[in-house]
C-alpha cells in the first residue's frame, strides 16, 4: 500500500483512513491485481489479540487493517492516536457496491449460515442490478471441502472475496488459503452477510451513528452477546486505562 498510514494501538497497526479512503484503497488494490488482505479491528478484536499473540500477528501482516468499532477510536484518541472514524462494513457496502459495479469488479460471497450470503447477495443485486455478484457459499463447510471451494472461487476470478466466518477464524482462513487463491482482495468482514440480508438487526440508525451499535446487538440478542459487550467492553477500558497510565509493556 502506497504512502501507507498507521498509528501503533496496543500493539496493532491500524490504518488512519476514513471510509472513503478505505472504498478507495479497496479500488485501488483490486485493479492492481496483486493479492492483498484486507482486515477489521474492532474492541472484540483487541482482546483477542491481548491473549492471542498468532491472531495478533495475523492483524498486522494485513496489508489494510481499519477500524470497525467506535471503541477503538475513542481509545485510540486516548493514546494520543487520531482515527477518522470507524468503517463498518453493514452501513457502507452498499455505496461501496455501487463503486464496484461502476468500475466492473467481480464479487464473491463466502460465510454465514446455508443461504444467508445468497440472499444478502440478491438483496444487493436489487438495488445494484449491474453488480457483479459471480458466486456465493456458506461458511459451515468441513476441512476437506476447502480445496473445493477454492477451486469453485478461482473458477469465476472474482476480483474481491468476502470471507465472514468471524474473528479470528476468517483471518485464520485467509492465511491458510490465500496461496491458492486466484483474487486480488481478500477481505476478513464478519456477520456482514448476516447484517444485508436482514437476518440480524442493528437498531436505529441514529444510534448506530453514535457508537452504541453494541447496546442494540445486546438488546437484540441478550443471550449470545451479554458476555461479549457488557464483560468485554468493560475488560477493554480497564485494559485500554492500564496499558496507558500503569504498564510499560511493549509488543
Amino acid at each position: 500500500m502506497t504512502n501507507r498510514q498507521t498509528i501503533e494501538f496496543l500493539g496493532i497497526q491500524v490504518d488512519v483512513l476514513d471510509t472513503q479512503g478505505l472504498c478507495e484503497q479497496i479500488v485501488d488494490f483490486s485493479l492492481k491485481g496483486k493479492q492483498c488482505k484486507v482486515f477489521y479491528v474492532n474492541a472484540d478484536c483487541i482482546l483477542l489479540s491481548l491473549k492471542d499473540k498468532i491472531y495478533r500477528q495475523m492483524l498486522n501482516r494485513a496489508d489494510l487493517l481499519y477500524a470497525d468499532g467506535i471503541g477503538v477510536v475513542w481509545g485510540a484518541k486516548l493514546w494520543g492516536h487520531y482515527l477518522p472514524s470507524r468503517s463498518t462494513a453493514a452501513d457502507f457496502i452498499p455505496k461501496f457496491c455501487e463503486v464496484f459495479a461502476r468500475y466492473g469488479l467481480k464479487i464473491y460471497f463466502l460465510g454465514a449460515s446455508d443461504g444467508v450470503a445468497k440472499e444478502a447477495a440478491n438483496r444487493l443485486l436489487q438495488k445494484i442490478p449491474n453488480l457483479q455478484i459471480v458466486g456465493t457459499h456458506h461458511g459451515y463447510f468441513k476441512g476437506e471441502e476447502t480445496k473445493r471451494i477454492i477451486e469453485a472461487i478461482n473458477t469465476v476470478r472474482p476480483h474481491i472475496l468476502l470471507v465472514g466466518l468471524g474473528a479470528p477464524y476468517q483471518e485464520q482462513w485467509i492465511e491458510e488459503n490465500a496461496n491458492g487463491l486466484d483474487v486480488p482482495v481478500i477481505w476478513g468482514v464478519g456477520g456482514l452477510f448476516d447484517f444485508i440480508s436482514g437476518r440480524t438487526w442493528r437498531g436505529p440508525q441514529w444510534l448506530l451513528d453514535h457508537g452504541f451499535e453494541w447496546f442494540c446487538r445486546l438488546i437484540a440478542e441478550p443471550r449470545r452477546l451479554w458476555r461479549r459487550y457488557l464483560i468485554g467492553n468493560t475488560k477493554f477500558v480497564m485494559y485500554l486505562l492500564w496499558y496507558r497510565f500503569i504498564s510499560r509493556k511493549t509488543w
